[in-house]
């Protein structure tokens, strides 16, 4: 998975409230620990701010992100865009006269994100993504991906790269990509959620 970028302030509100978090829960542990009399061993030192950052950080990037009551206190804007999508693309190489099925999956974190595209020919995966929330559309990514043809692909596909815009309303995700250099095919996404 590759980092995205995302048009909000979330990430550095999140992250001032799990470093303020790990303070509190440092103090409380050597509070605890003051209180018992107990002391560590040289060898082993007590949970530091970093440890219990680094413990946060984590659990709220893989879980906690996705919690609705989150979004509900406006505090996540970060869709949830994880699982399959099954729907088509259509390419201007047989001038979109043919409807691809394809399966577009999403393995995302609240800080990382990767995207598989699958037909029966080719895959491609994203390589940088971007997400902008702030737009009349709809939820607006962008993607720029590397695709490689399976072994029963046709003599003329190979390896290429090309970029995807896509729209995100509701359950449904619809754009456009293009294929750069000497491929320069253009199609059409239309995928929902499965």
């Amino acid at each position: 998975m590759h980092s995205y970028s995302i048009d909000t302030n979330e990430r550095r509100n999140i992250l001032l409230i799990l470093a303020i978090f790990s303070i509190l829960l440092a103090w409380i542990l050597h509070k605890i620990l003051l209180y018992f009399e107990i002391i560590l061993p040289w060898y082993f030192e007590s949970p530091s701010v970093i440890f219990f950052y680094s413990l946060l950080f984590s659990v709220f990037d893989r879980f906690c992100w996705k919690l609705k009551i989150l979004q509900k206190l406006y505090l996540i804007k970060t869709p949830n865009l994880s699982g399959k999508w099954q729907g088509f693309i259509q390419s201007s190489f047989d001038e979109h006269s043919l409807k691809i099925e394809a399966t577009l999956e999403f393995f995302q974190s609240w800080s990382k994100i990767k995207i598989l595209l699958s037909t029966a020919q080719s895959t491609s995966f994203s390589e940088l993504a971007s997400i902008v929330i702030d737009t009349p559309e709809g939820i607006f990514l962008s993607y720029q991906y590397i695709n490689e043809p399976k072994s029963n692909a046709t003599n003329t596909m190979h390896i290429h790269r090309g970029t995807v815009r896509l729209i995100l309303k509701d359950k449904t995700i619809i754009g456009e990509y293009y294929s750069g250099r000497d491929r320069k095919n253009l199609g059409i996404l239309n995928f929902h959620r499965g």
